[in-house]
């Protein structure tokens, strides 16, 4: 696995906090993640339901070809971080926060110990 140092600088230089920056793009990876996995089970459900339903004995412990180039296929794609943060440096997408009104902390109240004498 590759690592690839990405400018803090540059991450700052888009947003006042940089945490809240790193988190949109985390997310951002999170649903490319999700959508490429998808893909790839709708991709494969044929062979799985080959494995479960075989016609015959042989193809039950048969492994397909095809199945073995599009596991390849995903795997040699780049990680979905790395595309995360290369879109976010092409200004593809930006976020927004949702401003949330603040609570106060509630303050407990001060009891009196009466001692029971």
């Amino acid at each position: 696995m590759s690592v690839k140092p990405v400018d803090l600088n540059k991450l700052r230089s888009t947003h006042a906090n940089l945490y809240e920056t790193v988190v949109a793009i985390s997310k951002k990876a999170k649903k490319i993640h999700d959508e490429e996995r998808a893909m790839l089970e709708e991709r494969l459900l044929p062979y799985k339901e080959m494995i479960r339903n075989p016609s015959s004995e042989s193809e039950s412990d048969k492994i397909f070809p095809e199945q073995i180039a599009i596991s390849m296929e995903f795997e040699s794609r780049e990680k979905a971080s790395h595309r995360a943060v290369a879109e976010y440096f092409e200004h593809r997408y930006d976020y927004t926060l949702e401003k949330t009104a603040e609570k106060k902390a509630a303050q407990p109240e001060e009891e009196d110990e009466a001692d029971g004498d």
